[in-house]
């Protein structure tokens, strides 16, 4: 009862969507298509999931029941984080792939590989990178501060001309961003085609062309509504740089294809395993969280904090960040704020301290200051759940005693989540019914209370929320 209470003293005042100018909408929305995969079924019947992500590589088995049946130690980027080739992304390939035992590896019926979202790269006629086109354009390379010469510049003003305002791939970090930038220094051509990091780690595996998946293509341009390329990307400059180029693109979870001869006999797969179209880090993540019914979400309290929604309708504004991935005929809408952790570890907040700290704070109780807003220190600006560019972290006054204070930040955040929520609300998404927690922050069960009662609905930690696991699940069962 308490909580139920607080629940109301707690929850943050809601915008009123009168009050804001309406978002672009999304045109309605063809059929999915008919699965080809059945699920598996049973503890005989094998599927692997890689997940490349961030900070390492990953993979899960996981049988036709869901219980994980093989997790091999991680694959760590090291220093190469933010500057991975492909090469490496092969080695991690084959070391997890040794790392599963053989009788295993014998057993596999389907794969699917999560990559990096806008993690992009050239390959040639033979599927290797591309000469002469340096690394890989990792997820937070940004065409118009990284991008040589003026080519990020001309890569924009190539999509300010040709894409509709507000699309995600206008984005000076989206994939298509970064394969125009490339084709602004030297036009692209001798064979060459796009692949992100998920559909070049498949294509290993297949031997065949990289083939991509609705998630990992939408920042490519892909029409999510209607399944296809649209028109302004086969059309015009654009589509002379990379209409003929773009990879054939299926639904997360369905065949790309059986795994080839070569990949068969080095790794001793068996011939009849399907490779199946993967999807993004976070998606995967999405679907090893269980989340399964219009109203479900997952949060993500790690460094920032990211919001996806299981939803009936798509909700975009890309002036908010705001977006819409396709699972089947349903929407996973979400949004990331640059609020989260970070500021927990920039105070000077140890794990230990965190945990001390928390029992001295009453989830039900208000904060000193109810208005802080985490920022970390040199982040100026917020897209979601407010389009602020001048947004500054608002930490201020500080308590004297640090549990006050910790108190205070998060409130801040789980203000800013809730806000977040109300925000996709408004926007036409599925109102929340549920909401599983991932990340560090799910590890402190005063924080979960408190954020509980401010959102008003259950709020609880996945039995599994790893990358690798959801992509094994999207091979077993598919998505949507």
């Amino acid at each position: 009862m308490l909580l139920a209470a607080a629940a109301v003293a707690l929850a943050p005042p809601r915008v009123a969507a009168s009050r804001r100018a309406p978002p672009p909408r999304m045109a309605s929305a063809v059929s999915a298509p008919p699965r080809e995969l059945a699920p598996l079924s049973g503890a005989d019947e094998f599927a692997l999931g890689f997940d490349f992500g961030t900070s390492s590589a990953r993979c899960v088995v996981i049988d036709g029941t869901g219980a994980v049946r093989c997790e091999p130690e991680p694959y760590p980027w090291g220093e190469r984080e933010r500057t991975q080739r492909a090469v490496d992304w092969a080695d991690a390939l084959d070391s997890l792939l040794r790392s599963i035992p053989a009788d295993v590896r014998g057993r596999l019926q389907r794969i699917a590989v999560s990559g990096t979202s806008g993690s992009v790269l050239l390959v040639d006629e033979s599927g290797e990178a591309a000469a002469g086109r340096g690394d890989p354009r990792m997820y937070d390379f940004s065409v118009a501060k990284q991008a040589p010469g003026g080519s990020g510049a001309a890569a924009l003003e190539l999509l300010a001309a040709a894409a509709p305002a507000g699309h995600t791939a206008r984005s000076a970090t989206s994939a298509l961003a970064k394969v125009l930038a490339w084709h602004c220094e030297a036009a692209l051509g001798g064979g060459e085609r796009i692949a992100h990091q998920a559909d070049y780690v498949a294509s290993r595996l297949t031997g065949a062309p990289p083939a991509t998946d609705w998630h990992n293509a939408l920042k490519l341009g892909f029409d999510v509504a209607a399944l296809g390329w649209p028109s302004w990307m086969l059309d015009g400059d654009i589509g002379a740089a990379v209409g003929s180029r773009l990879p054939r693109v299926v639904r997360p979870g369905e065949p790309v294809g059986p795994v080839g001869a070569d990949a068969a006999a080095r790794w001793g797969l068996p011939a009849d395993c399907v490779v199946t179209g993967g999807t993004t880090d976070s998606i995967a993540a999405f679907l090893a969280a269980g989340a399964a019914a219009p109203g479900d979400a997952v949060s993500s309290l790690g460094s920032t904090l990211a919001l996806k929604l299981l939803s009936a309708t798509a909700a975009d504004d890309s002036s908010r960040g705001v977006y819409s991935h396709r699972l089947g005929d349903l929407w996973l809408v979400g949004g990331a704020s640059n609020a989260g952790c970070a500021v927990l570890r920039e105070q000077g907040f140890s794990p230990d301290e965190l945990a001390a700290l928390s029992d001295a704070i009453d989830p039900a109780a208000a904060p000193p200051h109810a208005d802080f807003y985490p920022l970390p220190a040199a982040t100026v600006g917020e897209r979601f759940p407010i389009a602020d560019d001048a947004k500054a972290a608002v930490l201020a006054p500080v308590p004297p005693d640090r549990a006050q204070f910790l108190h205070c930040i998060l409130h801040g955040i789980a203000k800013v989540e809730a806000d977040g929520y109300a925000a996709l609300a408004d926007l036409g998404a599925t109102p929340l019914t549920r909401v599983l927690t991932c990340g560090g922050g799910s590890q402190n069960p005063q924080w979960m209370a408190m954020r509980e009662a401010m959102l008003g609905v259950p709020t609880t930690r996945p039995e599994n929320d790893a990358a690798a696991y959801g992509a094994a699940r999207l091979a077993a069962f598919g998505a949507g």
